[in-house]
């Protein structure tokens, strides 16, 4: 039996080894050794009668060479195309080989097309490699897909489809073949053909229509710059164009022309903005055409393909009273600039492998946020970047996180793709390219980058290009290894935090530092540690605009110390939150810390700094290292707060206190907010004025969402009073909050019928999610909620309805208890009401309600089926929860009912 067992063990020892060497020598990538230099591409959608639009048909000319001797194939890529001819041609043009479909060999997995050949190529020689093949037209964001456009005003009748495409960052190859890589460079011509009616635009400009009869026409299109295969882009559609197509224009919908006005001015300032900044201009880049399209219901904001920037349509058209409020200008104005920064970053310098994502999306969304502050003060983008920031120090402290960077081996798979593109890419690359132009000063920083431009322009570059040029230009003082400075922030995960404690005589402050995790248990690997900039400013010496190191903490020492010639009250480390690191004071620092800021002026500390501690000390007492009292009471200096960023930074912070606040509690937590929220609530009041800054109206929209929503009595009583009395529509930026707030006293009414009678979707959706922040909750959910056709207005209705009014999410669990089965039917099936009780379950604060989901589990266990794994998971949390809870906020709770 012992001999059988050994065996056993061995063959499947052996089996597991194979299955481990087959899934190593699966190559996802391209040799090195063929390169393209050239694509005559055409493409044709067909116009068939009985069913328009589904397919096309293409053609492709690649012009490539070898640089290897002896190679007997050619590898590229290609997906759902059905390949009828492949021919090569010699570098004198002569057919050298007619190659039959069935001997092209391809690979599913790997998306790899190989073309055997009879002979070796030639060294360096030109050889063309001709493919004609016919496609499908994608109903998904994928290569080249159809959306339709339906008539304005007759929902019933289908005017027509609009063609367009989306290549990144691997999907080229649904439309031609091709060297899908970012790194296998060339240029591009295009010939789009497409029936009367429409009209095509692509990367360039138009050169010449032919006419080939039958009412179909081929547009031909200027060569393109040397770009990778994910930029290439075309439209096929009706639009009409604010501007001149062969320079500068934004198209659109013929009935959206008058709305786009705005969007095409922003893009005018921000590429001369780009072209003062940079020392290539945007047409020595190589092409002269820049044009915005909207795309009705785009999955994505924008698509930087060069010269054809595709934006979602709610981006580019301002609707007059629903979307030409400050939120949705500011985002237009960033999301514009976004996109145009990428023809610098991304377009003519590229990212040589996608695992380096951030080369092309952190340098976006920082310049976006530089050009769009500079053109757009009003703003204070430079103020709000601290958001971004804070936000993904969230993300970045679960142990979920990765590096900036990554092996190119990491990135293979269509799944290892799909997670390249959240946030961290964006707001972390722009955060530690920040941290790098504070390090360095704004000068030493812009001449780097305009020689790393200059450089590499048209050229593909890995992290270790971009250093060179940093170094180049980095100050001699203070020392630091500049290769682990830059490592440790982009091959390293996670952050630090540095710790300071103040001596006894006030005249020394010693640093520490350790990795900032929410868990320190969740298996991630606390040790690492990190190159830091310190930078700081004292009572006794206001240095918050210089943001040059005075030191930087070495990795490999313990500890860092600062001395003074003379005693300090406080002190503040990182300084503007340049850097990207979190600071835990001491208490004596601290409390001085909490006078200083109760003074007028705030002592000086500019708003960046007041943010930042606020969302340092909330981090703090989340994970342990302080006591929630300590952040309560430092709060109380927000009595003397007025600005929206610090403000935005407790919101936060004080709702995800709340989320974990019992309904008994709450109201104790509300009395707290009324104290800490007066001054700043008597200034603004509910009520939008004339000389509000746009600042002062991000500020309303949070202090009256915050208060109303924690039963405020002068917020709801303000609220009632002017929705009662005022029949204008409040401005978009507020138009949701008001009416949330209104719809718990006496405003459902009147907002139903603004419901009703809304034609806009947009608007009829937002009045939807306001009529479900009623406290009526059960007439809503039985007149409302259970009977409305629209899936996604249930669930937003039910989710609306327990978190804008959170003590009312015991009452509202029981009333979904009584009919779920009911309600799943409605729903369509069972998966929908499993993703809304799951997140109906990250709310409950109480052994009772947790109680009251077990009982629902169990009892509906069967209709589930396995989907009933998902809400056991979900009660364990809970039941997580509740022990988090009673850890970390027993003296919260008691500190609330003191006071």
């Amino acid at each position: 039996m012992k001999g059988s067992i050994v065996g056993l063990w061995l063959l499947t020892a052996v089996i597991t080894l194979n299955l481990i060497a087959n899934l190593e020598v699966v190559g996802y990538r391209l040799s090195r050794y063929i390169r393209p230099s050239f694509y005559n591409l055409s493409i044709n959608i067909q116009d068939d009668a009985s069913n328009p639009g589904t397919t096309f048909n293409g053609e492709v000319a690649i012009t490539l060479q070898s640089n290897q001797s002896n190679l007997l194939e050619i590898t590229l890529h290609k997906k759902l195309l059905n390949i009828t001819r492949c021919l090569l041609y010699n570098k004198d043009g002569r057919l050298q080989q007619d190659i039959a479909a069935s001997q092209l060999r391809y690979d599913n997995e790997t998306e790899l097309l190989t073309v055997p050949l009879l002979q070796p190529l030639i060294v360096n020689a030109n050889y063309t490699l001709y493919f004609k093949y016919s496609g499908k037209v994608q109903s998904d964001t994928l290569g080249l897909f159809s959306k339709e456009i339906w008539n304005a005003g007759n929902s019933s009748a289908r005017a027509h489809k609009v063609f367009l495409t989306q290549f990144e960052s691997i999907d080229a190859r649904f439309v031609f073949p091709c060297f899908d890589e970012p790194a296998f460079k060339a240029k591009f011509q295009l010939h789009i053909g497409r029936p009367s009616g429409y009209n095509a635009v692509s990367n360039t400009r138009l050169m010449e229509t032919t006419n080939e009869g039958k009412n179909y026409f081929v547009d031909h299109f200027d060569v393109t710059p040397i770009m990778s295969t994910y930029l290439v882009a075309f439209l096929i559609s009706n639009y009409q164009a604010r501007g001149n197509i062969s320079d500068y224009a934004v198209l659109s919908l013929p009935e959206h022309y008058n709305k786009t006005e705005f969007s095409y001015n922003v893009g005018k300032r921000v590429v001369a903005a780009f072209n003062e900044l940079f020392p290539i201009s945007y047409k020595q880049l190589g092409n002269d055409v820049l044009l915005f399209a909207s795309v009705p219901s785009f999955d994505i904001v924008g698509m930087e393909n060069w010269g054809l920037i595709f934006y979602s349509e709610e981006l580019l058209v301002q609707k007059p009273g629903y979307t030409d409020g400050f939120v949705h200008k500011e985002f237009t104005c960033r999301m514009i600039a976004h996109e145009i920064a990428h023809m610098w970053f991304g377009n003519s310098v590229t990212l040589s492998w996608w695992s380096h994502l951030w080369l092309n999306e952190g340098f976006a969304r920082l310049y976006e946020i530089l050009v769009t502050h500079q053109l757009y003060p009003e703003y204070h983008l430079d103020q709000q970047f601290v958001i971004h920031l804070q936000t993904i120090f969230d993300e970045d402290a679960m142990n979920s996180s990765h590096p900036l960077s990554s092996s190119e081996s990491s990135i293979q798979t269509e799944s290892e793709f799909e997670e390249l593109f959240g946030s961290f890419s964006y707001e972390k690359g722009a955060s530690i390219i920040r941290m790098w132009r504070s390090a360095m000063g704004a000068v030493n920083f812009d001449n780097s980058i305009n020689s790393y431009l200059k450089q590499h322009h048209l050229k593909n570059t890995s992290p270790s290009d971009l250093f060179a040029h940093l170094k180049q230009n980095w100050p001699a003082q203070p020392e630091v290894v500049l290769d682990t400075f830059f490592s440790d922030f982009t091959e390293q995960v996670g952050y630090p935090m540095v710790i300071v404690n103040i001596t006894q005589n006030q005249q020394r402050v010693i640093l520490h530092q350790k990795r900032f995790l929410n868990d320190y248990e969740d298996g991630s690997d606390a040790t690492l540690r990190y190159t830091i900039p310190i930078t700081f400013a004292t009572n006794v010496k206001n240095t918050f605009d210089n943001l040059t190191p005075y030191t930087y903490f070495d990795k490999n020492k313990t500890t860092v110390e600062i001395s003074f010639k003379e005693p300090i009250e406080w002190i503040i480390l990182n300084l503007k939150q340049s850097s990207y690191y979190r600071v835990l004071y001491d208490k004596p620092i601290l409390a001085q810390l909490k006078l200083a800021l109760s003074k007028n002026g705030h002592s000086s500390i500019p708003v960046e700094n007041r943010a930042q501690i606020i969302d340092d000390l909330f981090n703090f007492a989340h994970a342990g290292m302080i006591d929630y009292v300590d952040v309560f009471e430092f709060l109380e200096n927000l009595k003397n707060e007025f600005d929206y960023v610090p403000w935005y930074a407790a919101y936060k912070g004080l709702i995800r206190v709340s989320q974990r606040l019992t309904p008994q509690q709450l109201p104790y937590f509300g009395k707290y907010l009324n104290n800490i929220t007066s001054a700043v609530f008597a200034k603004l009041t509910v009520k939008s004025n004339s000389d509000d800054t746009v600042m002062d109206v991000y500020n309303r929209q949070l202090q009256v969402s915050l208060l109303c929503r924690y039963q405020n009595t002068e917020c709801n009583n303000q609220v009632k009073l002017h929705f009662e009395a005022d029949l204008e529509k409040p401005s978009p930026d507020y138009r949701e909050t008001f009416y949330c707030a209104a719809a718990r006293t006496t405003g459902y009414a009147r907002i139903l019928e603004l419901y009703t009678n809304e034609s806009d979707l947009e608007e009829k959706h937002m009045l939807w999610r306001a009529l479900s922040c009623t406290r009526d909750y059960r007439a809503h959910y039985n007149n409302m909620v259970f009977n409305s056709k629209i899936v996604e207005n249930k669930t937003d209705g039910v989710t609306q309805m327990y978190e804008e009014n959170p003590d009312l999410i015991t009452p509202i669990l029981s009333m979904l208890a009584e009919n779920i089965t009911k309600w799943s039917n409605f729903l369509g099936d069972s998966w929908e009401t499993v993703v809304m009780l799951n997140k109906m379950s990250e709310s409950f604060t109480t052994v009772e309600q947790a109680n009251l989901f077990a009982e629902l589990i169990d009892e509906n266990s069967e209709f589930f089926g396995t989907d009933i794994e998902v809400l056991e998971s979900a009660l364990e949390r809970v039941k997580m929860n509740l022990e988090w809870a009673k850890q970390r906020l027993s003296n919260l709770n008691n500190y609330l009912r003191r006071r």
